[in-house]
């Protein structure tokens, strides 16, 4: 379970990342900054499982079941070796085991255990432990005091470790319900091409999942690289006429009173419901739409309002490679604005701007700067 988790958050920052490249600003570190927390904590923990990898595992109920069964023995430490691994300051050690069942026959076994610095002593070589046996025939045991009674200890010979038969505890596996139980999906070498593709596939599906909602954004920027940017830039014909599209459904009408586009998003502004003069905000950016309320100028009137269909904001880009042509300055990051004209003294005066639609944008480089302006429909462009 832990390494599914694992992977899931390995996906869902891999996810995140592709979501900060093609996404809004700081979209994917807010999914990142989850995801890293949880791949850290849940490596952590699979490394400690791996080096507890060999260790017994039970619960209180199992342990007094294997005694009420007496299910008892006595175990030799035939070797004790300190594994390099701390948990809680304690040393991880590998303890080499020859046992003798009461009923049964001797095994050796190793096994893992956090032994307390203060209780190395009692675990030597050539020492005799008593053990409880959690399964019937072993390997997994448990230490325990004054269980035997010395009849039964002195009727009790452990042979040569080289003698009997070597019992390995598997690993990642826990006793519960009298039972041995393990990952769903086994831990070794022949489950393994088995576990890389269940891993793989959570880390899939979670990162699919995190992209998802930005799949217009990503299919963009997949379209701007194979074009050779390495980003979506808005002012093309293809990008702008899908900020067009979003942007229209959400706002729920095709009238606006201003569009603003820039390499990097397109804002309008729109009269909430047609025919009236409350009008918010909107923006397009990184394939989602992000409405920000009320305007803080609103319009004079609701005749300000124009409908997307006036506007060939296809025309925009070009546009700017002309006028970057004629002048000489750079189109570089400029943006365009799409709004009417006052349309005469008398509509400044009134502060209703009356006038038909126009585009106008500006390039400039580090000494000049000239505008430039051009009807609703792409034609007419002149510049001062």
């Amino acid at each position: 379970m832990l390494r599914l988790i694992f992977f899931a958050a390995v996906g869902a920052l891999a996810g995140g990342a592709v979501v900060e490249y093609v996404g809004p600003p700081d979209a994917g570190w807010a999914i990142m900054s989850i995801a890293l927390p949880i791949a850290i904590i849940s490596g952590v923990f699979i490394l400690i499982g791996r080096s507890m990898a060999g260790g017994v595992a039970v619960s209180k109920d199992d342990l007094r079941r294997a005694l009420d069964a007496r299910r008892l023995g006595l175990a030799r430490v035939d070797a004790i070796r300190q594994t390099g691994t701390q948990i809680n300051d304690q040393p991880l050690c590998e303890i080499d085991l020859t046992v003798r069942p009461l009923q049964g026959e001797a095994y050796a076994t190793t096994m893992r255990s956090v032994v307390a610095l203060t209780e190395l002593p009692a675990f030597q070589p050539g020492l005799q432990r008593q053990v409880v046996i959690l399964l019937d025939g072993g390997p997994e045991v448990a230490f325990v005091d004054g269980e035997l009674s010395a009849a039964e200890v002195a009727s009790l010979t452990i042979p040569d470790r080289s003698s009997v038969r070597f019992v390995p505890v598997a690993s990642h596996t826990r006793i519960s319900g009298g039972r041995r139980k393990g990952p769903l999906i086994g831990v070794g070498r022949r489950r393994r091409p088995l576990r890389l593709l269940v891993f793989a596939a959570v880390a899939v599906v979670v990162g699919v999942a995190v992209v998802m909602p930005y799949r217009e954004a990503v299919a963009q920027t997949a379209e701007a690289v194979l074009d050779g940017r390495a980003h979506v830039d808005m002012r093309q014909p293809g990008p702008l006429a899908q900020a067009e599209s979003a942007l229209e459904q959400e706002i729920g009408h095709d009238l606006v009173s201003s569009i603003y586009v820039t390499p990097d998003f397109v804002i309008v502004e729109a009269p909430v419901t047609p025919g009236t003069t409350h009008t918010d905000r909107w923006m397009y950016r990184g394939g989602q739409v992000e409405h920000s309320g009320a305007v803080s100028i609103q319009p004079k009137s609701a005749t300000e309002a124009f409908s997307w269909r006036d506007v060939d904001l296809a025309s925009i880009l070009p546009a700017m490679k002309r006028a970057a042509a004629e002048s000489g300055l750079p189109v570089d990051d400029a943006g365009a604005t799409v709004m009417r004209t006052w349309g005469g003294a008398e509509a400044v005066s009134s502060g209703e701007k009356s006038g038909p639609v126009q585009i106008n944008f500006s390039l400039e480089d580090d000494y000049e700067r000239a505008s430039f302006r051009m009807s609703a429909d792409g034609s007419g462009l002149t510049g001062d």
